[in-house]
């Protein structure tokens, strides 16, 4: 888990960064990155942040074909709750495996 919520660390701050900016060429990428981190998510099992990254993409694409401030506080708040979900992931205690 280390690897991903670091990963997703990096994602989420040039993500807000873009979005900040209103870096319309690099908020498209943000979108293929939030997808990423979904995908990610799935498979590591972590439900409650692919629905978040899911709407963030949806969000950033709304915000790429728009092009308007009015879009670009509701993709930040999105991204504020997956970064807290991944905190939340980063704290969360491991389950010990069964050793044979």
């Amino acid at each position: 888990m280390p690897r991903f919520t670091a990963q997703a660390r990096t994602r989420l701050a040039h993500a807000v960064a873009a979005v900040t900016r209103r870096d319309f060429g690099a908020i498209e990428k943000v979108a293929h990155e939030l997808h990423t981190l979904a995908g990610e998510a799935g498979l590591l099992g972590l439900i409650a942040i692919v629905p978040i990254a899911r709407d963030g993409e949806i969000m950033a694409r709304q915000l790429c074909a728009t092009q308007t401030d009015e879009d670009a506080p509701s993709l930040l708040a999105i991204l504020d709750r997956l970064a807290a979900a991944v905190e939340r992931v980063e704290v969360a205690p491991q389950v010990p495996t069964e050793s044979a």
